[in-house]
């Protein structure tokens, strides 16, 4: 049997960004339930580079295909497949997280919760490769009207982003504050939070943007003068705090109002260690929740919910695959604003 050959950017060893190089790598096949997508594009995620330079607990089968977010066609089916609502050719994007598909969570429709759960880029190859296999379940159909940049950018800065709000049941005229304004994460959360009618307070160096994303106040990380804004702004404290640093859940809970909500999904901070005064805590009734990724129904949710809002997410530059290393030091120099799309184009 003839073996084929794909391109991809990855790693042999687990370092800093001079690790990544352009790799040929064995085509992936599609088993049963299972399909093979032909990657058009990705986006750079700060996952990314964690897995990169190894991710605390969890191994990564070396050689390693980097990339949670893809967007293609599919290139072929595994043997018996039933493709449902798709056909080879169909351009969709891949969810972020799949569970097992057999357990009590993945039943419920709840496979981002599954002890199980894989993640493209993470546990498996990812969307820095030129395909991708995945399961059938995974897939959603790309709307019309999106371009391949714009879709590259929506499995995990807007699902997750998407999930986070509807969790923390943001409704129109909440207060939002979101931590990590800038960034990816942030700039879904701002652009998702004012397209539902809530008001946003951004923490972030970078005011300009997020001012020109509709964030209502943007202030620093500095916690009086957040305090500070909080109490003028608010009655008694916001609706709800989004949290991707990690380390600052603590400014998080001291700014919600009671019966406010914390959503917390993300370490990018300096420790995953905090400390919390329980009694802040109860006292104020205050909720904390933890997520990670979002399952297909919040991709397909925030994409209609995108279409029929005529919401457009903020790309900041688009590159190709090549340029992968350059991109992750600059991620990890805190250079990356909103999302960077990287094509599959390689000559």
């Amino acid at each position: 049997m003839c073996l084929l050959i794909m391109r991809a950017v990855g790693f042999e060893r687990h370092g800093d960004p001079s690790v990544l190089r352009v790799m040929e790598l064995p085509d992936p096949r599609p088993g049963p339930g299972e399909v093979v997508v032909r990657v058009l594009a990705t986006s750079l995620n700060r996952i990314d580079t964690i897995v990169r330079r190894g991710y605390p607990g969890i191994p990564v089968k070396l050689p390693h295909v980097p990339g949670a977010d893809i967007v293609g066609y599919i290139e072929s089916a595994g043997p018996g497949t039933d493709l449902g609502e798709f056909r080879v050719g169909d351009l969709v994007l891949v969810s972020n997280v799949w569970g097992c598909g057999s357990c009590r969570f993945c039943r419920a429709g709840l496979e981002d919760y599954c002890p199980g759960w894989t993640m493209p880029g993470f546990q498996v190859w990812g969307g820095y490769g030129e395909l991708v296999r995945a399961p059938v379940r995974a897939l959603v159909k790309a709307p019309s009207g999106f371009g391949i940049d714009e879709l590259a950018v929506l499995p995990l800065a807007y699902s997750v982003s998407w999930k986070a709000l509807k969790v923390a049941n943001v409704s129109p005229g909440d207060w939002v504050l979101i931590f990590g304004g800038s960034g990816g994460i942030g700039t879904a959360l701002t652009i998702l939070a004012k397209a539902l009618g809530a008001r946003v307070i951004a923490v972030t160096s970078r005011p300009n943007l997020m001012k020109s994303l509709g964030a209502d106040v943007v202030v620093g990380y500095d916690r009086d003068e957040l305090m500070k804004v909080v109490s003028e702004r608010t009655e008694y404290g916001v609706d709800a705090a989004i949290d991707v640093i990690g380390d600052t859940v603590p400014m998080a809970l001291d700014a919600i109002r009671p019966g406010g909500t914390v959503v917390a999904f993300g370490v990018l901070g300096k420790s995953p260690m905090v400390q919390v005064d329980i009694r802040r805590f109860y006292l104020r009734h205050a909720r904390l929740v933890g997520i990670h990724n979002a399952t297909r129904t919040y991709l397909r949710e925030v994409i209609d919910f995108m279409v029929s809002r005529g919401v457009r997410p903020f790309i900041s530059r688009v590159a190709t695959v090549r340029d992968a290393p350059a991109l992750h030091e600059l991620m990890e120099s805190r250079g990356v604003v909103g999302k960077v799309v990287m094509r599959h184009e390689w000559d």
